[in-house]
């Protein structure tokens, strides 16, 4: 009994930790350099990976059914990050490989919100259920694609940006 408290205690702290680190980041413009970008969006990456992982450590789910709902969340999540990325405001600044972005909370809303309803599956199926498991990790596969994507929309529109940059003032 006193296990299963303490998981859930430090299950609890993870969440709101990373709930802290993601509205920190998400609540105003950043001037990031590109590699800072994506080793942040690594690490939230990594998170969601780590959770899955996790997950199937606790209710393992047939293989076939993981990556099922894997591919079928980063298939949703993929045109999502595409539509969030192209909405992004993206500046070149005057260093090369730095650039300014805006403030991000429908990004930090739909990766924690994917942390949620993940809870809130597991929460509502059996606590051995493995369609819970396969549910919550389709779920976190939406919100990594997402991030994925819109990195990858944002670095192409200050690619874009940097590229240009000199042209226009030379």
């Amino acid at each position: 009994m006193g296990d299963q408290s303490t998981q859930f205690g430090a299950g609890i702290v993870s969440w709101i930790i990373i709930a802290a680190i993601v509205l920190f980041r998400a609540s105003r413009p950043q001037r990031t350099s590109v590699t800072r970008m994506w080793i942040s969006a690594g690490i939230l990456m990594l998170l969601a990976v780590f959770a899955i992982v996790a997950g199937e450590m606790r209710f393992s789910a047939p293989a076939w059914e993981i990556a099922l709902a894997l591919a079928v969340g980063a298939g949703a999540g993929i045109p999502i990050g595409m539509l969030r990325g192209h909405h992004t405001r993206v500046s070149a600044t005057d260093r090369h490989g730095v650039m300014e972005l805006g403030a991000s909370w429908a990004t930090a809303g739909i990766y924690l919100g994917a942390f949620v309803l993940r809870g809130v599956v597991r929460m509502l199926m059996p606590a051995t259920s493995p369609l819970g498991a396969v549910i919550g990790d389709g779920l976190l596969a939406f919100a990594i694609a997402i991030i994925a994507v819109t990195y990858l929309t944002v670095y192409r529109k200050y690619e874009a940006l940097d590229h240009a940059l000199p042209e226009a003032t030379g």
